[in-house]
C-alpha cells in the first residue's frame, strides 16, 4: 500500500494563515486578559530587595503615541507566526518517517516566515529597549550628556535605515513583474524548489521593516529631544559638553541630509562638497584603523549595537565607494534573514519561554536541590547543575544568568552561603548556556564559519560537561574546607528517598523533552531546526500537562521570543554589512598577512586570538563579536597546522575549524565572566540585593573565571575533547 502523502501548500493559503492567525490569537488573548487571566511562570522583571530606579520618563506626543501602537501592533502581529512553526516542522517529521514523503515546502515557508519576522519585529524592539547596547560609559554620563549622546549618535541610526528604506524598495522592486507600476523586472521572482513561493512579499519586508524601523526612530528621537530639555532645565553644570554633543550630531545630520540630496539630483558626478568617494583611496591599514576606531568611539557613546555597525558600514560604503555601493545592504542582509539555519533561534528561545512559563525552571532548581542539598556546598552544587539543564533548554546565556539568579541566590544568601561563592556559581554555571547545547551562539557561529551545527554541538558537550564538572568540584571543595562559607542543608529540611523519586518523577517530562531534543540532533534522525520545532512542539506539550498552557502565557513567550530573536537578527543585519565591506576591501587578507608576517607559530597566533576574544567580550555583546572577529578569525585558522604541543596529539587538518569552534565557545564564557565589563557580571549584578557590591561580583568571578582558563587550556591541549564525539557520530 502507497502511504506517500503528496500535499503541497497552495500559497494563497500560506499568505491566508499568515494574515489570519495572528487576529484569531489576538482576539483569544485579549478576551482572557479581560476575564482575569494572568501570566504565570518566572517574572525577570521584578528584582528582589532592590527597587527600579526612577528615571525621567518623556511623555511624547500625538506622533508618539500613533507609532508606538503601529509597532506595537505589528511586532504583536507577528510575534504570534512563532505559534505556526512547532506544527509545521511536527507535521515535517512525521510524513517523513512515517510516510516517507519528505517536504521541501515546510522548511522554506518558515524560514521565510521567520525572515519576515526579523525585520517586522525591529521596530517593536526598539520601542520596547530590547536593542542591546555597549553601556559602559553612556551609564555612567550625567543624565543630561546621555541624552546628549542619544540625540548626536541617532544620526547613525538614521543613516543605516533611511539607506535600508532606500535600497530595500529598489531590492523589492527588482523583484516584481514590470506589470505593476513599481515593478523594475520583467517576471516575478520565484524560490527555486518545487514550491516555487514568489519572493516580493518577503523582499517588500526590507523596506516595510525599514519604514517601521524609521517610523519609531523619529518617536525615540522626539523623546530624547524632551528628555534633554527636561536635564537641561535640572542641571546647571556640565551643559557644555552636552551642547558639544549635540552640535556635533547636528553638523553631522546636516552633511547627511546633503549626502541625500547628493544621491538623489545626481547619477556619477558628485555634488560640490560631497564626501562621496572621499576615502577611496585610502589602504587598507588606514582604513581598519579609521573604520575600526570610529566603531569604538560610537559603540561607547551607547547607540544599540545592531546600528552602530549598519550605520557606520553604509556611511564607509559611501565614503570609500559610491552610491551603487550601497545596494550592497539587502544582498548582504536577504541571506541572513532567509538563513534556514538561523531559524533555529527563535524556536529555542520560544521553548525555554514556553517552559519557563510552565514553571519548569523553579521545578527543576527545587528538585535538584532536594537531591544535593545534603552535600557540602549542596545549594551551590545544585545550582550548577540545574543551570546545566537549563542550558540545555534555554541556550541564551543572560536568561540564564537572570533566572538562576532570582530562583537560586536567594536561597543560598537565606542558608548563609558567602556571597562570592552563591554569586560565582550562578554566573558560571548561567555561561554553560554558550557552549552545552542548544547553544543559539553555535548557531550563528556554524552559519558565518561554514561548520555544521550537529558537529558543533557534539563537540561542545564534552567540554560544557567537564567545566560543569569543575565547577561542581571547586563549590564542592570550598564547602569542605570551610563548611561556614557553603554549608549543607540542614537535616530536618532533606528529604527521603522516596520523596526525592516522587520530586523526579515531576521532572519527567522536562528531561524526556531535552534527550529527545539533543538525540535527534546528535543522531542525525533530524536538523537542529527540526530538532528546535520538535522540541518547541514538545514544551507545547508539558506545559500543558502542569496546566498552564493559557493564552496570556503563550501571549508573553511570543513577545519575549520576538524581541530577544529580533535583537539578535538586527546585529546580525547590522554587522554584516560592516563586517562584509571590510572584507570587501580586502580587510581579511590584511589580517592574515599581519599576523603570519609577525612570525608566529600556530600556537601563538591562537593565543593570541584568545586573547584579543576576551579583550571585545568586554565591550561588546557575543553576536557582535562573532560577526566582527570569526568572519576573519576562521580562514586564518584553518590555513594554520596544529601538530600538538609538549608531545601531545595535534589536530587533524579536516577537523581545525569544529575544533576552532568550541575553542571559541569556551572563551565566550571567559569573556562573560571577565571583568571588569563582562556581561554576566552585570545581568547578576541586576538581581542582586542593595548590599551585594560591585567589587564582591567581580572577586566571585575571579575563580570561575580561572577555572573557565583551565578548561580552554584542556581543549586546546587535548583536542579529542572536542573531536571525538562528531568523529564517532559522523566519522
Amino acid at each position: 500500500m502507497n502511504l506517500d502523502i503528496e500535499f503541497v501548500l497552495p500559497h494563497w493559503l500560506y499568505w491566508s494563515v499568515l494574515a489570519l492567525l495572528p487576529l484569531v490569537v489576538m482576539a483569544c488573548v485579549d478576551r482572557s486578559f479581560r476575564r482575569g487571566a494572568v501570566v504565570s511562570g518566572g517574572d525577570t522583571a521584578e528584582l528582589p530587595g532592590e527597587a527600579p530606579v526612577e528615571r525621567y520618563r518623556p511623555p511624547g506626543n500625538r506622533f508618539t503615541a500613533a507609532v508606538d501602537r503601529v509597532s506595537g501592533f505589528f511586532g504583536r502581529y507577528v510575534a504570534y507566526w512563532s505559534l505556526i512553526a512547532p506544527f509545521a516542522f511536527a507535521y515535517e517529521v512525521l510524513v517523513r518517517y512515517a510516510f516517507n514523503s519528505p517536504t521541501n515546502w515546510v522548511h522554506e515557508s518558515m524560514t521565510l516566515m521567520f525572515g519576515m519576522q526579523y525585520l517586522i519585529a525591529g521596530a517593536y524592539a526598539l520601542r520596547e529597549g530590547g536593542h542591546v547596547r555597549v553601556d559602559i560609559l553612556y551609564q555612567r554620563a550625567r543624565p543630561l550628556t546621555r541624552a546628549a549622546l542619544d540625540l548626536a549618535t541617532s544620526v547613525f541610526f538614521f543613516v543605516f535605515t533611511i539607506g535600508l528604506l532606500v535600497t530595500g524598495w529598489r531590492f523589492f522592486s527588482q523583484a516584481v513583474s514590470d506589470q505593476y507600476f513599481f515593478g523594475a523586472s520583467y517576471a516575478n521572482e520565484t524560490s527555486f524548489t518545487e514550491w516555487a513561493i514568489q519572493y516580493y512579499p518577503v523582499k517588500f519586508m526590507l523596506f516595510f521593516g525599514a519604514l517601521l524601523l524609521l517610523l519609531q526612530g523619529c518617536a525615540q528621537l522626539i523623546r530624547d529631544f524632551q528628555t534633554f530639555r527636561h536635564h537641561r532645565a535640572g542641571e546647571r553644570h556640565g551643559r557644555g559638553v552636552a551642547y558639544l554633543l549635540v552640535a556635533l550630531g547636528v553638523v553631522l545630520g546636516a552633511w547627511v541630509v546633503f549626502e541625500m540630496v547628493n544621491i538623489a539630483t545626481t547619477d556619477y558626478e558628485s555634488l560640490t562638497g560631497s564626501l562621496e568617494s572621499v576615502l577611496g583611496n585610502v589602504g587598507i591599514g588606514g582604513l581598519t584603523l579609521v573604520m575600526f576606531g570610529t566603531l569604538m568611539v560610537v559603540l561607547v557613546a551607547g547607540l544599540p549595537l545592531a546600528f552602530v555597525t549598519g550605520g557606520l558600514g553604509v556611511a564607509f560604503l559611501y565614503l570609500v565607494g559610491s552610491q551603487d555601493m550601497l545596494n550592497l545592504m539587502p544582498s548582504r542582509i536577504f541571506p541572513m534573514m532567509t538563513n534556514y539555519q538561523l531559524s533555529a533561534i527563535p524556536l529555542f528561545i520560544f521553548m525555554a519561554s514556553v517552559l519557563e512559563k510552565a514553571g519548569i525552571i523553579e521545578e527543576l532548581f527545587d528538585v535538584v536541590y532536594k537531591w544535593m542539598g545534603g552535600l557540602k556546598a549542596g545549594l551551590a552544587i545544585a545550582t550548577v547543575i540545574a543551570s546545566t539543564l537549563l542550558a540545555a533548554m534555554v541556550g541564551v546565556i543572560g536568561a540564564a544568568v537572570v533566572t538562576m539568579g532570582l530562583i537560586a541566590l536567594p536561597a543560598m544568601l537565606k542558608r548563609n552561603y558567602d556571597p562570592e561563592i552563591a554569586i560565582g556559581s550562578i554566573m558560571a554555571g548561567g555561561t554553560l548556556g554558550i557552549l552545552i547545547p542548544p547553544s543559539i551562539l553555535a548557531i550563528i557561529y556554524g552559519v558565518i564559519a561554514q561548520q555544521s551545527v550537529g558537529e558543533l554541538y557534539l563537540g561542545s558537550l564534552l567540554p560544557g560537561l567537564l567545566l560543569a564538572f569543575m565547577y561542581g568540584f571547586y563549590c564542592w571543595m570550598r564547602g569542605t574546607l570551610n563548611i561556614k562559607v557553603a554549608p549543607p542543608m540542614p537535616v530536618e529540611d532533606r528529604v527521603d528517598m522516596k520523596e526525592k523519586l516522587r520530586l523526579l518523577r515531576n521532572m519527567l517530562a522536562p528531561i524526556v523533552l531535552v534527550v529527545l531534543v539533543l538525540g535527534i540532533i546528535f543522531t542525525g534522525i533530524a536538523t537542529p531546526v527540526e530538532a528546535a520545532g520538535i522540541g518547541t512542539f514538545g514544551a507545547l506539550v508539558v506545559a500543558a500537562m502542569h496546566k498552564r498552557l493559557t493564552w496570556p502565557n503563550l501571549h508573553a513567550a511570543c513577545m519575549t521570543t520576538l524581541v530577544a530573536s529580533a535583537m539578535v537578527m538586527w546585529i546580525i543585519f547590522g554587522a554584516s554589512i560592516f563586517v562584509g565591506f571590510y572584507i570587501l576591501q580586502g580587510g581579511q587578507t590584511f589580517v592574515q598577512e599581519l599576523i603570519s608576517g609577525a612570525g608566529l607559530g600556530p600556537y601563538a597566533v591562537l593565543a593570541l586570538m584568545m586573547v584579543l576574544l576576551v579583550a571585545l567580550g568586554m565591550f561588546l555583546d557575543w553576536v557582535g563579536i562573532l560577526l566582527l572577529a570569526v568572519p576573519i578569525f576562521v580562514p586564518l585558522i584553518k590555513g594554520l597546522t596544529f601538530d600538538g604541543v609538549l608531545g601531545l596529539p595535534g589536530v587533524d587538518p579536516a577537523d581545525v575549524s569544529l575544533w576552532f569552534g568550541v575553542i571559541y565557545l569556551v572563551n565566550m564564557q571567559m569573556s562573560f565572566l571577565s571583568p571588569p565589563f563582562g556581561y554576566a557580571l552585570f545581568y547578576i549584578k541586576g538581581v542582586c540585593p542593595p548590599h551585594i557590591t560591585m567589587a564582591q561580583i567581580f572577586r566571585s568571578s575571579f575563580p570561575f573565571l580561572g577555572i573557565q582558563a583551565l578548561g580552554l587550556l584542556l581543549v586546546i591541549l587535548f583536542p579529542a575533547l572536542v573531536t571525538w564525539l562528531p568523529n564517532l557520530a559522523y566519522g
